[in-house]
């Protein structure tokens, strides 16, 4: 991926500085509520029962889908601590954060959890009715806590976009590995299939 190179090789985006401090002019008390609810949502607290909630119930409805969330999410979480001390990139200093953090920059937790979250979701429900629903939800989810945390002012946008794209890779990655397109889910599950014609 091009922009870990450019992170590990510690090379500037020249275009991120301008961005951040453009997104930070249009700052308003309504807007750090949001940001921050989205950031707190986001954390490992606040998505930690969510998690374990979809893996409960999605183990109650097929055994495999349960452990492709579980790995899916447990993965993205210990990934992301061994890639922010590899990368070891300081967090932006352009203004002081409504919420600061005291680790590393890259990639963006948040966003690796969110992508995660939203891509497993939509491979699970995308051969039911709920694909489309899942599908604009998890975007627009993952898109707003993205621009949270670059709004918020404790990541880069490579920062974010790095993470999310690692995270996509990574769901897709297992979904072939687990060969989660031979899981039955939906109307066809419930539909048995003829062995024998009528006569």
């Amino acid at each position: 991926m091009k922009i870990a190179q450019e992170v590990f090789e510690q090379e500037p985006f020249a275009f991120e500085k301008p961005l951040m401090l453009a997104l930070h002019a249009h700052s308003s008390t309504a807007l750090n509520h949001v940001a921050a609810t989205f950031s707190i949502l986001g954390s490992a607290k606040g998505m930690a029962p969510l998690g374990l909630l979809l893996v409960a119930v999605l183990y109650r409805v097929r055994r495999r889908l349960a452990y492709f969330m579980a790995l899916s999410l447990g993965g993205v979480a210990i990934i992301n601590l061994l890639l922010k001390n590899l990368f070891d990139r300081p967090r932006p200093a352009f203004w002081t954060p409504i919420l600061p953090e005291p680790d590393f920059s890259f990639p963006s937790g948040h966003a690796m959890f969110a992508a995660a979250l939203a891509t497993s979701v939509i491979l699970v429900l995308w051969t039911t009715r709920w694909h489309l629903p899942a599908l604009v939800l998890g975007v627009l989810y993952v898109l707003g806590m993205m621009l949270s945390r670059v709004y918020i002012g404790v990541h880069y946008p490579t920062d974010v976009t790095g993470g999310a794209l690692f995270s996509v890779a990574w769901v897709f990655g297992l979904a072939q590995l687990l060969h989660l397109d031979r899981v039955p889910r939906g109307r066809q599950a419930a539909q048995p299939v003829s062995t024998s014609s009528s006569r």
